[in-house]
């Protein structure tokens, strides 16, 4: 047979896996670009009540414009990871095991040739194109700056994590997986305790909320939904966006919130305050539990899946199955995104219902949307398959319509 088929002559089992995940994932991909980029988008009176159509139909391009670099740049990191894979069956064909030390380098080189070659696609997708819609004021050097600490962090994960797989794989063959799961439940955990302290400040400046009047009417939003926080902090986000945003982070003692500071400088007290209180109805409904629980539950079973495949098809210690992991999971990842987002998508109108319950603010909470809408250029209505596929939250005219019939009750 051909050299070139030497995975499916030497591991058919692997090869046909390989070749339905690609098709799979390519053809949503295509369909996700087709629909994104041919139909036109339409909007019933009910969202013309609220935005008018220069601000739609710039959303819109920019919806359209970051859709279709995305899925370009997830292709492209498909191809790459594929070419890896086509490589290290060739390469390692006659000696599949290799030291741990020397998975280190290859896994390393491969990490660090993905980061360059998307390097560009990411620069012109997070830097030019959100400059010419008006999203970004960061600087070049602070964009690469960002972009350097955030890939070095993924990066170092992504080299630590495979690596002692591949090591687990070679040790403890059988319960490879198991210990693999294990690791991986305990470092999300702690990678939720630490972040705020951690990861946080190497991108933003942080300072305590001197609005002492607004701190006392967070604080009695907290402890509605029985939440005790450790501060509240503003972010110096608008030194990179013009975006607003608030967020809890932290578990525990670090236990936080975070006020974008253009949130605070844009936006009235009462916006503020269902911004929180819709962020509080996370924590009341254990969303961050629950999410942390099925992101553990989902790497157990995946990572028995593998273990099956592998043993079945005797890559088990094998250093090519590695990149065919990284390749697997890649394309599984994107295949059950549609499933994630739509429970995400749940958890966020639970946390809405909250936030109404909390300020029964139902008439701030439709211009706090409209103003997000506006601030954060983003698509109120798009259509339903892009809806399904790729948005963790409800589209903002259903955040709006839910606010204005609980209003009426």
């Amino acid at each position: 047979m051909n050299s070139r088929f030497k995975i499916l002559d030497s591991n058919p089992g692997i090869f046909w896996l390989i070749i339905t995940l690609s098709g799979l994932a390519l053809a949503v991909a295509i369909i996700i670009l087709i629909v994104n980029l041919a139909v036109k988008p339409s909007y019933g009176p009910d969202t013309l009540k609220y935005f008018n159509s220069d601000f739609l139909s710039r959303a819109s391009e920019y919806s359209r414009v970051s859709i279709t670099l995305s899925i370009i740049g997830r292709v492209l990191s498909w191809l790459i990871m594929g070419i890896t894979v086509w490589i290290a069956w060739k390469y390692f064909a006659a000696a599949p095991k290799i030291s741990v030390l020397a998975a280190v380098g290859y896994i390393a080189l491969f990490y660090i040739v993905l980061s360059i070659i998307i390097l560009p696609l990411s620069f012109y997708r997070g830097y030019t194109i959100e400059h010419q819609f008006g999203q970004s004021v960061q600087t070049v050097g602070m964009w690469f700056s960002d972009y350097g600490k955030s890939k070095a962090i993924d990066i170092a994960i992504s080299i630590g994590a495979m690596t002692g797989i591949y090591a687990l794989m070679v040790y403890v063959p059988r319960y490879w997986w198991l210990i693999a799961a294990s690791a991986m439940a305990v470092f999300i955990i702690i990678a939720v305790y630490l972040y705020p302290i951690l990861i946080d400040p190497l991108f933003y400046k942080f300072k305590k909320l001197d609005d002492n009047k607004l701190q006392e009417k967070i604080l009695e939003v907290t402890e509605k939904a029985g939440i005790e926080v450790e501060e509240i902090l503003v972010a110096d986000a608008s030194r990179r966006t013009v975006k607003a945003n608030a967020y809890f982070t932290g578990i525990g003692n670090t236990r936080r919130i975070v006020l974008y500071d253009n949130l605070l400088d844009n936006f009235s007290s009462e916006e503020i305050l269902n911004v929180v209180a819709h962020e509080a109805g996370h924590w009341k409904y254990l969303h961050i539990l629950k999410s942390i629980g099925m992101s553990v539950a989902g790497g157990f079973l995946g990572l028995f899946i593998l273990r099956l495949i592998f043993s079945r098809t005797g890559l088990t210690g094998d250093f090519r199955a590695i990149f065919t992991l990284i390749f697997i999971t890649a394309a599984a990842t994107f295949l059950i995104m549609p499933f994630q987002n739509m429970v995400s998508r749940y958890f966020e109108k639970q946390a809405d219902g909250i936030a109404l319950e909390f300020t029964r603010g139902y008439d701030t909470q439709v211009s706090l949307m409209v103003r997000l809408a506006e601030s954060n250029l983003s698509n109120v209505d798009p259509y339903p398959i892009i809806r399904y596929i790729l948005y963790s939250h409800p589209p903002i005219m259903e955040r709006i319509i839910y606010a204005e019939e609980e209003g009426k009750k």
